[in-house]
């Protein structure tokens, strides 16, 4: 029987690329433009599958889908199984399909081969369930985690699950015991590389009264989204109902707050009122993960000489260290690849790739590489040699035939060295940690000040900071050209300070007096934040927040590119919060009407771009969450 294709899809090439493939393989297709069309025509269709656009005009993906399965609940049908079709790698977006139970994604534009492989999959899949057939026969529903002792297991069982298991895109879920084993192994895989790790405990507590079974059954949810959301190579462990370990492995430590960022703002974001979520991080560097052992210090020696490599070896060894012995500056470079030794023993002459070239090549490689330090080992005694190693950044020269007691005396002082500058630079880390938190304090509790003159404007500082902050993620800004907008957004308003409270909260027209005196907040900010001379660009939003792209706004008159960009982004989300906040003669604008003023003021009040990507955020904020809340 041939298999019948239903692709929605606004774009008539798409929907022509997609025809084509599916008709060279044998397939049948029908090609709609809409999701109202693809609703009218299963009622009286049934597809073996559906090919569903994300993005399309009037009714997207999203809605398309939940309209799809309302409509076969109410004709008694089986769910029909939908692929999403989309140009985005945006992860909220595919956890929010996961979620409505879409089968797969396929990216835009199609690779015909892998295109038909995911359809036949989930066609096949499909039809192994209309034929009441198990879709692995044989294999049993657990993870391996819970198979039984008495459990009959074979190979192809075991193979099956592990098939399924290299299929998943999620972190490893697994109990208490299990989860052991594997995070001690993962630890010393993590010690003996010298990655970097991270451990994430989250407690959970309901919101509202709910039952312990209501309770329960959001926490496994939860545990289920977490997993969902993060890599295969973490690891997730229900400790208890309410409590969940999460284990990331080999992450940055400027990232860990990205992830844990996404993994609470998209939860929150659908069901902030089931569960309220807290959160300890504790981040891990390989050595801290030895806690309770000494460290003994790797050592690599390259040397073509193997007499060398034996004499360097005995006399490091015996000293309590750990030696590597390599031939040449290739086999070097491959061991680098995952590897992370304490320090190099180089020599200088060695056929196909000399020292100097071998240590040019470091220099190229990742900074955790590059700044493994180097001592070269030469016979010579070649003052230019030694001028352009220490120009390639070598710690040292050694000279052979070693001297074993001078080997050893260069060689502790150097890994001395490393140690105590790690040490600073940690020391270094955590004070500026501190001191950033505490500004952050600062600022967060001046911004509370603010909307604290305004009964109307409950939050709205902290709300325009965080939508600034993600347009400008979106735009492609970096962590700290983040971070330094939702400071400006936080401060956006400071200049209210200086604004009679009567003025603020009169409740009737203002007068042109009032106005003026309104009007004059930006200069105002700006003069306060002139003088934080360790953030300059603080000022920047308070000044030109209220500037237009079309050079009507205010104080300045700027248009265009010539208003700052940090400003331009603040405006779309100040004016975006003003239409989703309360205020004292009107409720929350509903969200159609917000998008549509945003979208007639492109261009005008708002640069096009950014105001594009305002409304993009509301595309995929169905439930209307991002507003303020009472």
């Amino acid at each position: 029987m041939t298999d019948w294709i239903v692709v929605v899809d606004d774009d008539t090439t798409n929907l022509k690329m997609a025809g084509h493939i599916l008709s060279k393989s044998k397939k049948r297709v029908t090609a709609m433009k809409s999701g109202q069309m693809l609703l009218d025509y299963v009622r009286s269709n049934e597809p073996d599958l559906i090919l569903l656009d994300v993005r399309m005009p009037e009714m997207d993906g999203f809605e398309a889908l939940k309209r799809l399965r309302e409509l076969e609940k109410e004709l008694g049908r089986k769910e029909l199984p939908v692929i999403f079709l989309t140009a985005d790698d945006d992860p909220q977006v595919m956890e929010r399909a996961k979620e409505m139970g879409v089968a797969d994604f396929i990216k835009k534009p199609f690779e015909p081969s892998d295109f038909v492989e995911r359809i036949d999959r989930v066609i096949g899949e499909k039809h192994r369930a209309d034929d009441d057939q198990p879709m692995m026969a044989s294999v049993p529903s657990f993870p391996v985690s819970h198979v039984e002792d008495d459990q009959p297991l074979n190979l192809a069982i075991l193979n099956a699950i592990l098939e399924q298991r290299d299929a998943s895109d999620s972190a490893l879920q697994l109990d208490r015991e299990a989860f052991l084993h594997v995070y001690r192994f993962v630890t010393r895989y993590l010690i003996r590389y010298r990655k970097k790790a991270c451990k994430l405990f989250l407690s959970l507590t309901p919101i509202g009264e709910q039952s312990e079974a209501q309770f329960a059954a959001n926490c496994d949810r939860f545990c289920a989204y977490v997993k969902a959301a993060l890599r295969k190579s973490d690891l997730v462990m229900q400790y208890q109902s309410n409590q969940v370990f999460v284990f990331l492995t080999d992450i940055r430590e400027d990232a860990v707050t990205q992830v844990i960022g996404h993994i609470l703002r998209s939860w929150n974001q659908k069901n902030a009122d089931l569960i309220s979520v807290s959160y300890e991080v504790e981040f891990m560097h390989s050595d801290e993960m030895k806690r309770g052992t000494d460290e003994v210090p790797w050592i690599v020696v390259v040397d073509d000489d193997i007499s060398n490599l034996k004499l360097a070896g005995h006399v490091l060894s015996k000293n309590n260290m750990r030696v590597t012995a390599l031939k040449s500056g290739k086999a070097l470079l491959e061991l680098l690849k995952d590897s992370r030794p304490n320090l190099i023993l180089l020599d200088v002459k060695m056929p196909e790739m000399d020292g100097f070239e071998t240590k040019a090549k470091l220099m190229e490689m990742e900074e955790d590489v590059a700044g493994i330090p180097v001592v070269f080992l030469t016979a010579n005694d070649d003052m230019e040699s030694e001028k352009k190693g220490l120009e390639l950044g070598a710690e040292d020269f050694v000279r052979k035939p070693f001297v074993p007691e001078i080997l050893m005396m260069r060689v502790s002082r150097i890994l001395e060295m490393v140690r105590l500058q790690k040490n600073l630079s940690r020391e270094v880390d955590k004070k500026t940690k501190e001191n950033k938190n505490l500004f952050l304090h600062v600022v967060r509790s001046l911004a509370d000040a603010i909307d604290a003159k305004d009964s109307y404007t409950n939050g709205h500082s902290g709300r325009v900071a965080e939508y600034s902050r993600e347009i400008a993620r979106r735009y492609g800004y970096d962590e700290q050209e983040q971070s330094d907008i939702y400071m400006m957004g936080l401060l956006h308003d400071v200049g209210k300070i200086g604004i009679r409270d009567e003025v603020i909260n009169k409740p009737g027209r203002l007068t042109d007096e009032e106005y003026e005196e309104i009007k004059s907040h930006p200069v105002v900010g700006y003069r306060i934040l002139s003088n934080i001379k360790e953030m300059p660009s603080l000022a920047t939003g308070a000044r030109w927040h209220h500037e237009r792209y079309d050079g009507k706004g205010y104080p300045d008159g700027l248009a265009g590119e010539k208003i700052p960009e940090a400003a331009r982004i603040i405006a779309v989300a100040d004016a975006y919060d003003a239409m989703t906040s309360y205020r004292s003669y009107r409720g929350v604008i509903p969200q159609d009407k917000v998008k549509q003023e945003i979208l007639k003021c492109s261009g005008t009040q708002f640069d096009p771009k950014f105001a594009n990507i305002m409304v993009s955020m509301m595309d995929e904020d169905a439930g209307y969450d991002l507003r303020e809340k009472r």
